[in-house]
This record gives structure tokens, sequence and C-alpha cells, in this order.
């Protein structure tokens, strides 16, 4: 580095560094101008960021429980190409939900040192469902396949269900917005004549 470089790069950070003293500087004197103020912002600010984790939380938890169903089908397919269930769960484990993953992961790892029936039945998380299915076939010696199979389309009847009952609550849902949309252009198209006429009559000149 030359020393024009270094020169440049020194100014860059005194340039920043001064920017957050300016800053710092200018909160702390709200402060303690307006701590009230500053008080209730700073609330707002962390409660915005606490709802936003819990949101992006909430999302990761539905994506990963759809994705359960897409784990089914994957290790559905495996089993009827002639793998074994941990070599399915292994081969469907990179296309599903990270979180998903991790469980399946988990569970893999617990499979190895204790046996897959045992991890399975003590299997918890999004897939619990299909892991219990899976351990009871496993332990009386039923087919996976057809256990996975009816897993399946379990799952599909019930997002199918879940999706119906979330159309049929749109309406409910978007009929405050609505109203709030309508009634002030409504009330502007029928009062807004009227009260146009009476500003002209008293405010403009005869």
């Amino acid at each position: 580095m030359n020393v024009f470089s270094a020169l440049l790069v020194a100014a860059a950070a005194g340039l920043i560094v001064s920017r957050r003293r300016l800053l710092w500087s200018a909160a702390a004197g709200f402060i303690l101008l307006q701590p009230l103020l500053a008080l209730v912002g700073g609330l707002a600010m962390i409660a915005a960021r606490s709802a936003g984790r819990l949101r992006a939380r909430r999302r990761a938890r539905e994506a990963a429980g759809r994705d359960v169903a897409v784990l089914a089908e994957l290790v559905g397919l495996g089993l009827s190409a002639g793998l074994t269930l941990s070599q399915s769960l292994r081969a469907a484990r990179p296309f599903v939900h990270p979180d998903l993953a991790r469980e399946v992961g988990d569970l893999l790892r617990r499979s190895v040192r204790g046996g897959l029936s045992q991890a399975l039945a003590g299997a918890e998380g999004h897939g619990r469902r299909l892991y219990s299915g899976a351990a009871r076939a496993v332990v009386t010696g039923a087919p996976l396949a057809p256990a996975v199979d009816a897993f399946v389309r379990e799952a599909l009847a019930e997002r199918r269900a879940a999706e119906l009952e979330s159309a049929r609550r749109l309406p409910v849902r978007l009929m405050l917005p609505l109203a709030l949309l309508i009634l002030p252009g409504f009330v502007l198209l029928t009062v807004g004549p009227t009260v146009l006429a009476a500003l002209e009559r008293f405010v403009l000149p005869h």
C-alpha cells in the first residue's frame, strides 16, 4: 500500500468514526432533552425487532412443517427404489427446509449410536408423526413404503383442508380493509360535491 492509499484509508476511517460520534452525540442529546420520547421510541424499535424475529421464526416453522410431506414423498421414492430407510432419509435431506434437514441429521446421528427404531421412536420436531409411524413399522416388521404413503396422503389432505379453511376466512379478513377504503371514497363522492358547492357560495366573491 502506497502513501496515497494509506491517506485515503485513514481519511475514510476518520470520517466513519466522526459520523458515529456525531450520531451518538445527537442520540444522547435527544435522550437528555426528551427522555420520554426517547424511551417510547426505543421501546417501539425493540418491539418492532422482536415482532420481526417472531414472524421470521413462525414462517420458518411453517415452511419446515410443509416440507415434512416433501420429505415423506422423497423417502417413499427411495424405499420404492430399494434403498433402506436411513439411506432414503439421507438422500432426501438436502431437498427440504434447513430446519427439517437439521432434524433429520440429528435423527440419523442418533440412529448410528442407538439403532434406527429407537431413534425414530424418540424423535421430536416437525416430522414427529412421520418418525413415529416409521418406528411402528420397523418394530412390527410391517412394510415401510405403505406406511409412508399413508402419511403422505394424510398430510396432503390436511394441507388442502387448511388451505380451504384459510380461503373461507379471507372474505372476513378483507371486510375491514375494504370498508376502510370504500367508505371514505363513498363519502367523498356523495358529500364532496355538496361541500364544494357550499364553499364556492361562501368563499368565492359573487
